[in-house]
């Protein structure tokens, strides 16, 4: 149960890498020809390696050969790893094949192994479920490279004896360019077959999932394990590629809010270009209403004045009507005549008497006292106020022509006798008379 959950937690935070295939066991039939083979680049395994698998032995034969590298007749057990134990070598040494006996783990059962070695401790060792069974001290030399990887079998060229036939299930086979420690060796093995903690090491070159790949010869099969781990995979790539499809619908987001931003600052700019053109014109209207109070001020005095004027105009109006009815009354004079005495309340429509002729005749010897002034308002003034008596006084000697007036004492004077004596005798009278 624990090895699984770590599994899960480890998936969960990102560990788990790869193809569902991954997943995948490889099951080996049992004939010579059931075999995967193949030609890798070893030089990343010339100074050190680890090899790390779990197998799993079906077929009972004598030399169940999981892999072989062959690289050529120089050492045809290069690398050798059966499941019994009967072969574990490494650049050739058989020193680890003493350990044989340590390979106790039923037929039909998962159990993990692994091989280390380095050049420069000239060390082997084995691993057997995590732990440290076996170590050899081996040559000095390095890796050969440019051979050939078998799986299920032996080389053609050192064996096709059927002795060597696999016929069990290998995975997780992986190829390490260090040598691994006690501790990762120990964890991997304890997690369990579903383990993935060695997955993610730089220096894992030869991969499980390549090697799944490569051409099979033969009854070379896939068997589904790990189920849960598979669904549980197969969820994440799910969850994966609706992780994809959020992160680019994020990023459209992003996009989009980006530009929503972009236009929110244009707006904020055309905004604030607006909020100073309406301070702007706040002001202009601020100035227009001063200028509006300052003429409405103005109109009010000139109303003031208007109204000041009007009564002026009205006053001058009163005058001038005065002045009009004055000149009117002035201008009744302007043709008057001697005999327009005769229109005013002494003497017309009434019975001329001698006393009122006494009156024309009588009051105006004292203008004679005035002849050589000049006739001017103060002297007319003067007349009208201490010397008027009635309109005889003021037109009753103007010419001897009243005499003939003696004539109509006891007549009414009326309009068509007046007009008589304008028309009749308006004057010529007295002009031949003085003449004479």
């Amino acid at each position: 149960m624990f090895p699984l959950f770590l599994v899960v937690i480890l998936c969960v935070v990102g560990h788990c890498t790869g193809s569902e295939r991954y997943y995948n066991a490889l099951h080996f039939g049992t004939s010579i020809n059931d075999y995967v083979l193949f030609n890798p680049d070893m030089s990343a395994f010339q100074e050190s390696l680890s090899v790390c698998a779990w197998i799993k032995r079906i077929y009972g034969s004598s030399y169940p050969t999981v892999l072989n590298y062959y690289p050529g007749s120089s050492s045809y057990l290069e690398i050798l790893i059966t499941a019994n134990g009967y072969y574990t070598r490494v650049i050739g040494d058989s020193g680890l094949d003493n350990y044989r006996s340590r390979f106790t783990t039923p037929t039909g059962r998962w159990f993990h192994l692994c091989m280390t070695w380095a050049k420069s401790t000239t060390t082997s060792k084995l691993y057997l479920d995590g732990v440290l069974v076996g170590t050899d001290t081996t040559s000095s030399r390095s890796l050969y490279t440019g051979g050939q990887l078998w799986l299920g079998r032996t080389s053609s060229s050192y064996s096709s004896s059927s002795n060597f036939v696999f016929g069990g299930e290998v995975f997780n086979l992986n190829m390490f360019s260090e040598v691994l420690s006690d501790t990762e060796i120990k964890k991997a093995a304890q997690e369990g077959l579903c383990s993935r903690s060695l997955q993610d090491l730089e220096s894992r070159v030869l991969k499980w999932e390549d090697i799944l790949a490569k051409p099979r010869s033969g009854s070379v099969t896939d068997v589904s394990i790990c189920a849960s781990i598979k669904k549980l995979y197969g969820e994440l790539n799910v969850t994966k590629v609706r992780l994809a499809t959020t992160e680019t619908e994020l990023d459209s987001t992003k996009e989009e809010l980006a530009a929503v931003n972009g236009n929110l600052n244009k707006t904020e700019i055309a905004l604030n270009s607006t909020l100073a053109k309406l301070g702007t014109i706040e002001e202009t209207l601020n100035s227009t209403l001063k200028e509006l109070q300052t003429t409405e001020e103005l109109l009010e005095t000139e109303i003031a004045q208007h109204n000041e004027t009007a009564e002026e105009l009205e006053t001058c109006s009163d005058k001038l009507f005065d002045t009009r009815s004055k000149l009117s009354a002035a201008r009744k004079f302007e043709n008057i005549s001697r005999w327009d005495v005769l229109y005013t309340e002494p003497y017309y429509n009434r019975v001329f008497t001698d006393d009122l002729y006494n009156q024309l005749t009588t009051s105006w010897t004292m203008l004679r006292k005035l002849v050589g002034v000049n006739i001017t308002d103060g002297v007319v003034s003067h007349f009208q106020k201490y010397h008027v008596e009635s309109m005889c006084d003021v037109l009753g000697e103007l010419s001897t022509g009243w005499e003939m007036l003696r004539q109509f004492v006891g007549v009414g004077m009326t309009d068509g006798l007046v007009d008589h004596f304008i028309e009749a005798h308006d004057g010529s009278e007295c002009e031949n008379n003085t003449e004479s």
